[in-house]
């Protein structure tokens, strides 16, 4: 197992639109899956969560913002593996500060998923930009064969 450099997890960050988010939970961590967009050189990762004020998503957060993302990627079919974990403070935003991370998310947006097809009711999911301050990362690579 290798670790990545910066440069590595950027791309990792870059080229992959979908992760896990970790959130401060009641009794453990709450996770969900989330599509993102990461703008390297401003080392700018946004992201979109559904659901209103009651949402436990946003009601986790009230509580505590530190959250972690995890990315991970087979680079080529059976030969390589690499993981990558970001972790800081998630926080709402404007769609004006996060758009230059929407128009990456939109480059990968033919192999990611719509976020309101995750919602709980499509026809009534409500979106809110967020913004991660990155204060760590990490990543891994290791091969396969």
């Amino acid at each position: 197992m290798n670790a990545l450099s910066d440069d590595e997890i950027a791309t990792v960050l870059e080229r992959n639109g979908v992760g896990v988010l970790a959130i401060d939970g009641d009794s453990a961590p709450y996770q969900v899956p989330l599509c993102f967009g990461y703008v390297p050189v401003e080392d700018l990762f946004v992201l979109q969560l559904t659901g209103g004020e009651e949402s436990k998503k946003k009601r986790h957060l009230q509580e505590n913002q530190r959250v972690s993302v995890t990315v991970y990627e087979e680079t080529e079919p059976d030969e390589r593996w690499r993981s990558v974990l970001v972790s800081g403070v998630l926080a709402e935003c404007s769609y004006q500060d996060a758009e230059r991370g929407f128009a990456a998310l939109a480059n990968n947006s033919q192999s990611i998923p719509n976020p309101i097809s995750w919602a709980d009711s499509p026809a009534q999911a409500e979106l809110t930009p967020y913004q991660l301050d990155i204060e760590t990362r990490s990543g891994r690579e290791f091969d396969l064969r």
